[in-house]
Protein backbone atom coordinates (compact mmCIF):
# COMPACT_ATOMS: atom_id res chain seq x y z
CA UNK A 1 0.00 0.00 0.00
CA UNK A 2 2.57 2.15 0.75
CA UNK A 3 4.28 1.51 -2.83
CA UNK A 4 0.79 2.61 -4.43
CA UNK A 5 0.52 6.14 -2.11
CA UNK A 6 4.06 6.59 -3.44
CA UNK A 7 3.08 6.31 -7.34
CA UNK A 8 0.19 7.81 -6.79
CA UNK A 9 2.59 11.24 -4.99
CA UNK A 10 5.15 10.44 -8.17
CA UNK A 11 2.81 10.78 -10.85
CA UNK A 12 0.67 14.03 -9.36
CA UNK A 13 2.13 16.50 -11.50
CA UNK A 14 2.72 14.29 -14.87
CA UNK A 15 -0.79 13.46 -14.47
CA UNK A 16 -1.67 16.75 -15.63
CA UNK A 17 0.27 16.06 -18.91
CA UNK A 18 -2.08 12.49 -19.40
CA UNK A 19 -5.30 14.93 -19.54
CA UNK A 20 -3.53 17.31 -22.20
CA UNK A 21 -2.19 14.38 -24.26
CA UNK A 22 -5.70 12.50 -23.78
CA UNK A 23 -5.27 12.00 -27.75
CA UNK A 24 -1.74 11.44 -27.79
CA UNK A 25 0.68 9.79 -30.21
CA UNK A 26 3.80 9.26 -30.77
CA UNK A 27 5.69 11.80 -33.20
CA UNK A 28 9.14 10.43 -32.94
CA UNK A 29 10.98 7.27 -32.09
CA UNK A 30 14.19 5.79 -30.95
CA UNK A 31 16.31 4.09 -33.68
CA UNK A 32 19.80 3.26 -32.22
CA UNK A 33 22.71 4.71 -34.65
CA UNK A 34 25.24 2.64 -32.47
CA UNK A 35 25.96 1.67 -28.88
CA UNK A 36 29.48 0.83 -27.37
CA UNK A 37 29.82 -2.93 -25.80
CA UNK A 38 31.57 -2.18 -23.18
CA UNK A 39 28.18 -1.59 -21.40
CA UNK A 40 26.91 -3.42 -18.47
CA UNK A 41 25.10 -6.41 -19.45
CA UNK A 42 21.46 -6.88 -18.62
CA UNK A 43 18.58 -9.07 -18.80
CA UNK A 44 15.23 -8.10 -18.70
CA UNK A 45 13.06 -11.13 -19.05
CA UNK A 46 9.06 -10.36 -20.62
CA UNK A 47 7.22 -9.79 -17.51
CA UNK A 48 4.50 -12.02 -16.81
CA UNK A 49 0.94 -11.41 -17.47
CA UNK A 50 -2.59 -13.10 -17.70
CA UNK A 51 -4.44 -10.52 -19.56
CA UNK A 52 -3.98 -8.21 -22.90
CA UNK A 53 -1.71 -5.15 -22.18
CA UNK A 54 -1.67 -2.50 -24.69
CA UNK A 55 2.55 -1.51 -24.50
CA UNK A 56 5.26 -4.06 -23.50
CA UNK A 57 6.71 -3.07 -20.45
CA UNK A 58 9.86 -5.24 -19.91
CA UNK A 59 10.32 -3.66 -23.42
CA UNK A 60 9.96 -0.24 -22.26
CA UNK A 61 12.14 -0.59 -19.22
CA UNK A 62 15.28 -2.99 -21.54
CA UNK A 63 15.16 -0.03 -23.86
CA UNK A 64 15.00 2.60 -20.93
CA UNK A 65 18.45 0.94 -19.42
CA UNK A 66 19.84 0.48 -23.14
CA UNK A 67 19.07 4.51 -23.80
CA UNK A 68 21.25 5.62 -21.01
CA UNK A 69 24.39 4.25 -22.65
CA UNK A 70 25.03 2.15 -19.22
CA UNK A 71 23.47 -1.45 -20.49
CA UNK A 72 23.45 -3.20 -23.15
CA UNK A 73 19.98 -5.62 -22.81
CA UNK A 74 20.96 -9.38 -23.67
CA UNK A 75 18.19 -10.01 -27.03
CA UNK A 76 15.23 -12.01 -25.92
CA UNK A 77 16.65 -14.57 -28.39
CA UNK A 78 19.64 -15.38 -26.52
CA UNK A 79 17.53 -15.58 -22.99
CA UNK A 80 17.94 -19.32 -21.37
CA UNK A 81 14.39 -18.80 -19.34
CA UNK A 82 11.56 -17.29 -19.14
CA UNK A 83 11.05 -16.64 -14.95
CA UNK A 84 8.21 -14.50 -13.72
CA UNK A 85 9.40 -14.08 -9.97
CA UNK A 86 13.24 -14.15 -8.18
CA UNK A 87 12.07 -17.64 -7.19
CA UNK A 88 12.37 -19.27 -10.58
CA UNK A 89 15.97 -18.14 -11.65
CA UNK A 90 18.55 -20.31 -11.65
CA UNK A 91 21.95 -17.46 -11.71
CA UNK A 92 23.83 -20.24 -13.47
CA UNK A 93 21.61 -19.68 -16.27
CA UNK A 94 22.69 -16.00 -16.36
CA UNK A 95 25.92 -15.66 -14.81
CA UNK A 96 27.47 -17.88 -18.09
CA UNK A 97 25.69 -15.25 -20.33
CA UNK A 98 28.29 -12.47 -18.72
CA UNK A 99 25.24 -10.48 -17.04
CA UNK A 100 25.08 -9.24 -13.59
CA UNK A 101 21.44 -8.63 -13.38
CA UNK A 102 18.32 -10.35 -14.20
CA UNK A 103 15.06 -8.09 -14.10
CA UNK A 104 11.24 -10.29 -13.86
CA UNK A 105 7.95 -9.27 -13.43
CA UNK A 106 4.04 -9.33 -13.68
CA UNK A 107 1.24 -7.08 -15.15
CA UNK A 108 -2.24 -8.02 -13.93
CA UNK A 109 -5.44 -6.43 -14.08
CA UNK A 110 -5.83 -4.00 -11.18
CA UNK A 111 -9.37 -2.56 -11.37
CA UNK A 112 -9.94 -0.81 -14.50
CA UNK A 113 -5.37 -0.05 -14.86
CA UNK A 114 -3.19 -2.44 -14.03
CA UNK A 115 -0.66 -3.79 -11.11
CA UNK A 116 3.00 -3.67 -11.82
CA UNK A 117 5.56 -5.81 -9.89
CA UNK A 118 9.27 -6.50 -10.46
CA UNK A 119 12.56 -7.59 -9.11
CA UNK A 120 16.49 -7.02 -9.61
CA UNK A 121 17.82 -10.32 -9.10
CA UNK A 122 21.95 -10.49 -8.72
CA UNK A 123 23.35 -13.69 -10.73
CA UNK A 124 26.86 -13.12 -9.84
CA UNK A 125 26.96 -13.02 -6.24
CA UNK A 126 28.34 -9.41 -5.43
CA UNK A 127 25.92 -8.25 -3.23
CA UNK A 128 26.21 -10.76 -1.03
CA UNK A 129 25.07 -14.30 -3.11
CA UNK A 130 24.08 -15.46 -6.03
CA UNK A 131 20.20 -15.43 -6.80
CA UNK A 132 19.73 -12.34 -4.10
CA UNK A 133 16.51 -9.87 -4.68
CA UNK A 134 18.89 -6.22 -4.83
CA UNK A 135 15.52 -3.84 -5.82
CA UNK A 136 11.89 -4.78 -5.70
CA UNK A 137 8.50 -2.73 -5.90
CA UNK A 138 4.97 -3.17 -6.87
CA UNK A 139 2.17 -0.49 -7.50
CA UNK A 140 -0.66 0.02 -9.74
CA UNK A 141 -1.21 2.11 -12.56
CA UNK A 142 -4.27 3.48 -14.78
CA UNK A 143 -5.02 2.17 -18.31
CA UNK A 144 -3.48 5.35 -19.48
CA UNK A 145 -0.14 5.19 -17.56
CA UNK A 146 1.12 1.78 -18.42
CA UNK A 147 4.20 3.23 -19.98
CA UNK A 148 4.69 5.45 -17.07
CA UNK A 149 4.53 2.59 -14.71
CA UNK A 150 7.42 1.25 -16.87
CA UNK A 151 9.17 3.99 -16.83
CA UNK A 152 9.15 4.13 -12.93
CA UNK A 153 10.32 0.63 -13.04
CA UNK A 154 13.37 2.07 -15.16
CA UNK A 155 14.17 4.87 -12.64
CA UNK A 156 14.58 2.69 -9.58
CA UNK A 157 16.49 -0.04 -11.14
CA UNK A 158 19.16 2.41 -12.98
CA UNK A 159 18.96 4.51 -9.64
CA UNK A 160 19.94 0.90 -7.23
CA UNK A 161 23.03 -0.25 -10.30
CA UNK A 162 24.39 3.36 -10.87
CA UNK A 163 23.70 5.40 -8.02
CA UNK A 164 22.41 7.45 -10.18
CA UNK A 165 18.51 9.16 -9.91
CA UNK A 166 17.20 7.62 -13.29
CA UNK A 167 15.12 10.73 -15.79
CA UNK A 168 12.93 8.00 -18.01
CA UNK A 169 9.56 9.81 -16.63
CA UNK A 170 10.69 13.64 -18.10
CA UNK A 171 9.49 14.89 -20.88
CA UNK A 172 11.06 17.07 -24.37
CA UNK A 173 9.39 19.65 -25.72
CA UNK A 174 10.85 20.62 -29.70
CA UNK A 175 9.51 22.54 -32.55
CA UNK A 176 7.76 21.02 -35.53
CA UNK A 177 7.54 22.79 -38.91
CA UNK A 178 5.14 21.83 -41.69
CA UNK A 179 5.60 23.07 -44.82
CA UNK A 180 6.20 26.84 -44.75
CA UNK A 181 3.44 28.30 -42.79
CA UNK A 182 2.82 25.62 -40.15
CA UNK A 183 4.31 25.52 -37.11
CA UNK A 184 3.54 23.76 -33.41
CA UNK A 185 5.62 23.70 -30.11
CA UNK A 186 5.38 19.99 -29.07
CA UNK A 187 5.83 17.84 -25.79
CA UNK A 188 6.32 14.08 -25.89
CA UNK A 189 7.85 11.69 -23.13
CA UNK A 190 11.79 11.56 -23.51
CA UNK A 191 11.45 8.56 -25.87
CA UNK A 192 9.19 10.38 -28.14
CA UNK A 193 5.77 8.89 -26.89
CA UNK A 194 2.31 10.22 -25.76
CA UNK A 195 2.76 12.93 -27.79
CA UNK A 196 0.42 16.22 -27.73
CA UNK A 197 0.45 19.80 -29.84
CA UNK A 198 0.88 22.76 -27.01
CA UNK A 199 -0.06 25.55 -29.19
CA UNK A 200 0.23 25.28 -33.05
CA UNK A 201 0.45 28.74 -35.47
CA UNK A 202 1.41 29.54 -38.51
CA UNK A 203 4.28 32.11 -36.91
CA UNK A 204 7.25 30.54 -36.32
CA UNK A 205 8.51 29.17 -32.15
CA UNK A 206 11.82 28.86 -31.42
CA UNK A 207 13.77 27.51 -28.47
CA UNK A 208 11.28 26.60 -25.95
CA UNK A 209 13.26 26.75 -22.44
CA UNK A 210 11.38 24.23 -19.24
CA UNK A 211 10.71 26.33 -15.97
CA UNK A 212 12.71 24.70 -13.25
CA UNK A 213 9.41 22.73 -11.78
CA UNK A 214 8.16 21.77 -14.99
CA UNK A 215 4.93 24.04 -14.87
CA UNK A 216 6.02 26.20 -17.58
CA UNK A 217 7.71 27.00 -21.09
CA UNK A 218 9.83 30.13 -21.97
CA UNK A 219 9.79 30.27 -25.77
CA UNK A 220 9.97 32.52 -29.01
CA UNK A 221 7.22 33.21 -30.83
CA UNK A 222 6.59 35.62 -33.84
CA UNK A 223 2.76 35.65 -33.44
CA UNK A 224 2.81 39.45 -32.88
CA UNK A 225 4.59 39.81 -36.35
CA UNK A 226 7.93 40.31 -34.04
CA UNK A 227 9.82 37.66 -32.16
CA UNK A 228 8.63 38.28 -28.73
CA UNK A 229 9.76 35.73 -25.46
CA UNK A 230 6.52 34.29 -23.97
CA UNK A 231 6.17 32.28 -21.02
CA UNK A 232 3.14 29.51 -21.07
CA UNK A 233 1.65 27.81 -18.14
CA UNK A 234 1.48 24.30 -19.38
CA UNK A 235 -1.39 23.38 -16.76
CA UNK A 236 -3.75 26.21 -17.44
CA UNK A 237 -2.62 27.48 -21.16
CA UNK A 238 -2.04 30.91 -19.89
CA UNK A 239 0.71 33.04 -21.40
CA UNK A 240 2.88 35.85 -20.57
CA UNK A 241 4.91 38.21 -22.44
CA UNK A 242 8.23 38.35 -20.93
CA UNK A 243 10.43 39.64 -23.65
CA UNK A 244 9.15 42.61 -26.02
CA UNK A 245 11.88 44.52 -26.65
CA UNK A 246 12.26 46.78 -29.76
CA UNK A 247 13.35 44.32 -31.96
CA UNK A 248 14.22 40.45 -31.83
CA UNK A 249 14.00 38.61 -28.17
CA UNK A 250 14.98 35.31 -28.14
CA UNK A 251 17.26 32.15 -26.75
CA UNK A 252 15.17 32.32 -23.07
CA UNK A 253 16.42 30.44 -19.87
CA UNK A 254 15.15 30.48 -16.75
CA UNK A 255 17.10 30.92 -13.31
CA UNK A 256 17.70 28.04 -11.64
CA UNK A 257 14.96 28.94 -8.63
CA UNK A 258 12.38 29.76 -11.88
CA UNK A 259 12.13 33.76 -10.87
CA UNK A 260 14.29 35.22 -13.66
CA UNK A 261 14.88 34.44 -17.54
CA UNK A 262 17.33 35.59 -18.85
CA UNK A 263 17.08 36.31 -23.27
CA UNK A 264 18.81 37.81 -25.89
CA UNK A 265 17.33 41.11 -27.76
CA UNK A 266 19.26 43.55 -29.96
CA UNK A 267 17.00 46.79 -29.21
CA UNK A 268 20.17 48.92 -29.55
CA UNK A 269 21.32 47.24 -32.91
CA UNK A 270 23.64 44.40 -31.59
CA UNK A 271 22.57 41.66 -29.73
CA UNK A 272 22.83 41.28 -25.60
CA UNK A 273 21.79 39.96 -23.02
CA UNK A 274 18.90 40.68 -20.90
CA UNK A 275 17.43 39.53 -17.55
CA UNK A 276 13.99 40.12 -16.82
CA UNK A 277 11.76 38.83 -13.66
CA UNK A 278 10.01 35.88 -15.11
CA UNK A 279 6.11 37.21 -14.60
CA UNK A 280 7.35 40.14 -16.56
CA UNK A 281 9.33 43.45 -15.52
CA UNK A 282 11.96 43.99 -14.03
CA UNK A 283 14.33 44.07 -16.91
CA UNK A 284 18.21 44.78 -16.83
CA UNK A 285 20.95 44.56 -19.43
CA UNK A 286 23.71 42.38 -18.87
CA UNK A 287 26.22 42.89 -21.85
CA UNK A 288 26.89 46.12 -23.75
CA UNK A 289 29.28 47.30 -26.54
CA UNK A 290 31.20 44.00 -26.96
CA UNK A 291 29.80 42.47 -30.60
CA UNK A 292 26.56 40.01 -30.59
CA UNK A 293 25.91 37.97 -27.57
CA UNK A 294 22.94 35.39 -27.22
CA UNK A 295 22.23 32.05 -26.03
CA UNK A 296 22.45 32.43 -22.31
CA UNK A 297 22.36 29.96 -20.09
CA UNK A 298 22.54 29.78 -16.27
CA UNK A 299 25.13 27.54 -14.09
CA UNK A 300 23.12 24.71 -11.84
CA UNK A 301 23.69 27.33 -8.57
CA UNK A 302 22.50 30.39 -10.70
CA UNK A 303 25.80 32.40 -9.58
CA UNK A 304 27.12 32.45 -13.44
CA UNK A 305 25.72 32.36 -16.77
CA UNK A 306 27.48 31.42 -20.29
CA UNK A 307 26.50 32.88 -22.98
CA UNK A 308 27.28 32.98 -27.03
CA UNK A 309 29.55 36.03 -28.37
CA UNK A 310 31.39 36.81 -31.49
CA UNK A 311 33.16 39.82 -29.20
CA UNK A 312 36.62 38.42 -31.09
CA UNK A 313 35.84 37.94 -34.28
CA UNK A 314 33.84 34.28 -34.09
CA UNK A 315 31.00 32.94 -31.81
CA UNK A 316 32.22 31.49 -28.66
CA UNK A 317 31.27 30.09 -25.53
CA UNK A 318 31.45 32.83 -22.64
CA UNK A 319 31.00 33.26 -18.71
CA UNK A 320 30.17 35.89 -16.73
CA UNK A 321 28.32 36.45 -13.09
CA UNK A 322 24.74 37.34 -12.49
CA UNK A 323 25.57 41.16 -12.87
CA UNK A 324 27.48 41.09 -16.29
CA UNK A 325 31.00 41.37 -14.96
CA UNK A 326 34.24 38.96 -15.01
CA UNK A 327 33.54 37.46 -18.44
CA UNK A 328 35.96 34.88 -19.64
CA UNK A 329 36.16 33.25 -22.76
CA UNK A 330 35.70 29.39 -22.43
CA UNK A 331 35.71 28.33 -26.17
CA UNK A 332 33.58 26.11 -28.66
CA UNK A 333 31.20 28.22 -30.58
CA UNK A 334 28.22 28.23 -29.14
CA UNK A 335 24.86 26.48 -27.20
CA UNK A 336 26.78 26.08 -23.97
CA UNK A 337 24.71 24.24 -21.54
CA UNK A 338 26.38 23.16 -17.64
CA UNK A 339 25.52 19.38 -16.41
CA UNK A 340 23.12 19.93 -13.36
CA UNK A 341 25.95 18.27 -10.95
CA UNK A 342 28.27 21.14 -12.42
CA UNK A 343 30.64 18.54 -13.86
CA UNK A 344 30.43 18.98 -17.31
CA UNK A 345 29.97 21.20 -19.48
CA UNK A 346 27.69 20.45 -22.98
CA UNK A 347 28.50 22.66 -25.94
CA UNK A 348 28.42 22.90 -29.76
CA UNK A 349 31.97 23.27 -31.56
CA UNK A 350 33.02 22.60 -35.19
CA UNK A 351 29.26 21.71 -35.51
CA UNK A 352 29.67 18.78 -33.22
CA UNK A 353 28.28 18.63 -29.85
CA UNK A 354 31.56 17.99 -27.15
CA UNK A 355 31.56 18.16 -23.90
CA UNK A 356 33.92 19.28 -21.56
CA UNK A 357 34.86 17.74 -18.03
CA UNK A 358 35.11 20.89 -16.15
CA UNK A 359 37.53 19.35 -13.42
CA UNK A 360 40.53 17.86 -15.72
CA UNK A 361 39.55 20.40 -18.36
CA UNK A 362 39.55 17.60 -21.42
CA UNK A 363 36.69 18.00 -23.99
CA UNK A 364 35.15 14.90 -25.71
CA UNK A 365 33.55 14.76 -28.98
CA UNK A 366 30.48 13.05 -28.43
CA UNK A 367 28.10 13.20 -31.56
CA UNK A 368 28.76 12.17 -35.35
CA UNK A 369 26.19 13.68 -37.13
CA UNK A 370 26.04 16.82 -38.93
CA UNK A 371 25.73 20.50 -38.41
CA UNK A 372 24.61 19.73 -35.29
CA UNK A 373 22.74 22.28 -32.63
CA UNK A 374 20.27 22.58 -29.44
CA UNK A 375 21.75 20.52 -27.61
CA UNK A 376 19.76 20.03 -24.24
CA UNK A 377 20.76 17.78 -21.57
CA UNK A 378 18.42 15.45 -18.85
CA UNK A 379 18.28 16.01 -15.32
CA UNK A 380 20.32 13.49 -14.43
CA UNK A 381 23.30 14.70 -16.87
CA UNK A 382 23.65 10.70 -18.34
CA UNK A 383 21.80 11.82 -21.79
CA UNK A 384 21.91 14.99 -24.60
CA UNK A 385 19.32 15.58 -27.10
CA UNK A 386 20.31 17.71 -29.66
CA UNK A 387 19.10 18.69 -33.40
CA UNK A 388 21.00 18.12 -36.56
CA UNK A 389 20.66 17.88 -40.78
CA UNK A 390 19.94 14.63 -42.32
CA UNK A 391 19.49 15.07 -45.93
CA UNK A 392 17.15 18.18 -46.31
CA UNK A 393 15.24 17.43 -43.01
CA UNK A 394 15.93 18.66 -39.54
CA UNK A 395 15.85 15.38 -37.18
CA UNK A 396 16.22 15.03 -33.40
CA UNK A 397 19.07 13.17 -31.80
CA UNK A 398 20.76 11.35 -28.78
CA UNK A 399 23.61 10.96 -27.52
CA UNK A 400 24.84 9.49 -24.26
CA UNK A 401 27.07 11.96 -22.19
CA UNK A 402 29.48 9.36 -21.91
CA UNK A 403 29.15 9.11 -26.17
CA UNK A 404 28.65 5.04 -25.42
CA UNK A 405 25.01 5.48 -27.02
CA UNK A 406 23.64 6.91 -29.95
CA UNK A 407 20.10 7.04 -31.24
CA UNK A 408 18.00 9.31 -34.08
CA UNK A 409 14.30 10.07 -33.20
CA UNK A 410 12.86 10.49 -37.18
CA UNK A 411 9.91 12.56 -37.43
CA UNK A 412 6.95 11.99 -39.42
CA UNK A 413 5.81 14.71 -42.29
CA UNK A 414 7.67 17.32 -41.21
CA UNK A 415 11.35 19.47 -39.35
CA UNK A 416 12.54 18.51 -36.00
CA UNK A 417 14.36 20.89 -34.30
CA UNK A 418 15.18 22.94 -31.14
CA UNK A 419 14.67 20.07 -28.18
CA UNK A 420 14.11 20.70 -24.92
CA UNK A 421 14.59 18.35 -22.24
CA UNK A 422 12.20 18.49 -19.07
CA UNK A 423 13.51 18.56 -15.42
CA UNK A 424 11.97 15.73 -13.20
CA UNK A 425 8.60 15.69 -13.32
CA UNK A 426 8.15 13.94 -10.00
CA UNK A 427 9.50 14.03 -6.38
CA UNK A 428 11.90 10.90 -6.81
Amino acid sequence: MKLFTYFKKCVGFIGCFVAISAMAESDVQILVDGAINTSQPIAVVPFRTNVAIPSDVAQIVSDDLRNSGKFSPIPRGRLPAQPGSAGEVVPEQWSILGTDYVVVGQVDAAGSGYSIAYQLIDVLGTSGFAGNVVSQGAFNVSADQLRLGAHTVSDQIFEKITQIRGAFRTKIAYVVQRGVSSYELRVSDYDGFNAFTLVSSKEPFMSPEWSPDGAKLAYVTFENKKPQVVVHDIRSGKRNVVGALKGHNGAPSFSPDGSQLAFASNQDGLLNIYVANANGGGIRQLTRGQGNNTEPSWSPDGSVILFTSDRGGSPQVYSMNISGGNVSLIGGSGSGKISSDGKNLIMVSSDKIVKRDLISGSTEVLSSTFLDESPSISPNGTMVIYSSTKGVSKVLQLVSADGRFKANLPGVGGQYKFPAWSPYLTKQ
